[in-house]
């Protein structure tokens, strides 16, 4: 955060000890296919894909920045992305937006066990995120996601509504980008209560509206 009252900005967290676990194993896993003797039976393309699969997203969790910073006197947010050096950058007005939309989303992950070659998985752990973002409408569609899920009394109801609205979210966004009216993306917190601190400053700074959609189950 900014002091300058004028001023509000958002930072990527750096998550070091994961940076440099995926660093490390990709590291390792790329060095270890010069030496294919090593790994007798093992398809030439495993380790090289395993490795880079580990080394980048790893170097991105550790030296990735990425910085949205709203500027209240001249109306715009800037936003910056890159890896240790800034690489890619863009302004936008901030009258562009309407409404600040938290989101929920359920992502899963995975991981093997012993050698890159094993296919033995453990159990796979679901988690959630809560993307904080901009919109420009002042009545956003993703608003209606309340009452489909007000309107399911069982799960399997809530799941399929789910997932046919993320299908027509997906098109929504589509049509806001050829349209000219992208949404924002300015964090995906783990953490509901921090989602929800992001988006009423944001909402706060730019006198908008705050959409909460992240209350849900």
């Amino acid at each position: 955060m900014n002091k300058n009252t004028n001023i509000l900005e958002f930072k990527k967290e750096r998550k070091i000890r994961n940076g440099l676990f995926l660093l490390v194993i990709g590291l390792a896993a790329i060095i270890g296919s010069g030496y294919p003797a090593w790994f007798d039976g093992l398809p030439v393309w495993v380790l090289p894909l395993f490795g880079w699969g580990c080394f980048l997203p790893g170097l991105w969790v550790l030296f990735g920045m990425s910085t949205h910073r709203f500027n209240r006197k001249l109306g715009t947010v800037t936003s910056i992305r890159g890896v240790i050096i800034p690489f890619k950058g863009s302004k936008r007005p901030t009258s562009d937006f309407r409404t600040v939309v938290i989101y929920k989303e359920r992502q899963s992950e995975s991981r093997s066990r012993g050698t890159p070659a094993s296919s033995e998985l453990k159990d796979r752990r679901f988690y959630y995120i809560y993307p904080v973002k901009l919109v420009c409408e002042d009545d956003p569609p993703e608003i209606k996601l309340i009452n489909l899920l007000d309107d399911s009394n069982r799960g399997l109801d809530s799941f399929k509504n789910l997932r046919e609205h993320g299908v027509k979210l997906h098109e929504l966004e589509k049509e806001r980008k050829m349209n000219g009216g992208a949404s924002l993306t300015i964090g995906k917190p783990r953490n509901h209560a921090k989602a929800l601190e992001m988006g009423q400053k944001v909402a706060d700074f730019l006198d908008i509206r705050l959409c909460d959609l992240g209350v849900r189950k």
